[in-house]
């Protein structure tokens, strides 16, 4: 409610421009959703809007996207644009001891990237493998024998992940 009544503050004077500085940090989900969904009713009304956030999930939810660390623009695009860049196979990896998938992963010289998502570890090999079973085989020779493998499209933050480590 608190952020809902700045942003009724802010609208007084009719702006042309809004800038909203992390606008649902601390808010529920709930009244995240109905946070953007008031947003996307004031842009179609034509006021510019500039938001500064940390969920990546928001992000994917604007015309464009600056992706940013220590004040330095990473790359900026649409969000559809951002995640076409991703050139990699990447693949979702699932198995009983995460923890121990993801050390062994990491530790492992095929292993370009891996990152924990939710219940999901988000795997980059340093070689070109696109099937489900040569990633299989690959983490087989790695760690564990039983994980559940799935070729994955790229999200805002797998493409954020990535540009960060250039």
């Amino acid at each position: 409610m608190k952020q809902k009544l700045a942003l009724s503050c802010a609208l007084i004077h009719r702006p042309t421009v809004l800038f909203l500085d992390e606008p649902t940090t601390g808010v529920d989900a709930v009244s995240r959703k109905e946070f953007w969904e008031l947003l996307h009713q004031l842009q179609s009304h034509g006021i510019t809007i500039i938001v500064s956030t940390p969920y990546m999930d928001e992000a994917s939810l604007c015309d464009r996207v600056a992706l940013m660390q220590e004040s330095r623009i990473m790359e900026i695009n649409s969000p559809k644009g951002i995640t076409e860049n991703f050139k990699k196979p990447l693949w979702s990896v699932r198995s009983t001891d995460m923890y121990k998938l993801m050390l062994d992963l990491r530790m492992s010289d095929v292993v370009d990237t891996c990152y924990p998502f939710g219940q999901y570890h988000h795997v980059v090999f340093k070689n070109d493998i696109r099937t489900v079973e040569a990633a299989k085989q690959a983490i087989a020779n790695i760690s564990e024998k039983d994980v559940d493998v799935q070729r994955i499209s790229a999200t805002i933050e797998d493409c954020f992940m990535e540009l960060m480590k250039k």
